[in-house]
């Protein structure tokens, strides 16, 4: 009995040590997220800084310049960058999938609604006759 007392304080110390090290484990990833957090918002103060000292370097006075800084244009150049550079575009084989997925959808509904339409036309002729 003695020694079954012995074996049970020795399985609750050996729990309450696997329950320290998981909170200790618990404590080190919420340490590391905290510093990834502070690193990504350093990241982001950073790029903002650098942005804002971008746009507040004056333009020069010359047409090309001027020109470069219209809106239209930089809207323009901002839609070419982000289709050339941001969009990810489907392979053909995909976008051949998609398109007969779509046609098929297509030609379904239009089944669908035909059926419909054809039925109310058969039941309004049936109310109507008598």
């Amino acid at each position: 009995m003695a020694k079954n007392m012995a074996d049970k304080k020795k399985n609750t110390s050996q729990s309450e040590m696997v329950e320290t090290r998981v909170r200790g484990s618990e404590k080190e990833q919420s340490k590391d997220a905290k510093s990834m957090m502070a690193r990504e918002r350093d990241d982001r103060k950073e790029r903002e800084n650098r942005e804002s000292k971008r746009r507040e370097t004056k333009p020069s006075s010359t047409t090309p310049s001027r020109f470069r800084n219209n809106r239209i244009v930089r809207f323009v150049r901002e839609a070419y960058h982000e289709l050339r550079y941001k969009v990810t575009w489907p392979t053909f084989q995909e976008a051949r999938n998609m398109t007969l997925v779509v046609i098929a959808l297509s030609v379904a509904v239009g089944l669908l609604l035909g059926a419909a339409d054809f039925g109310l036309f058969k039941l309004f002729q049936l109310v109507s006759s008598r």
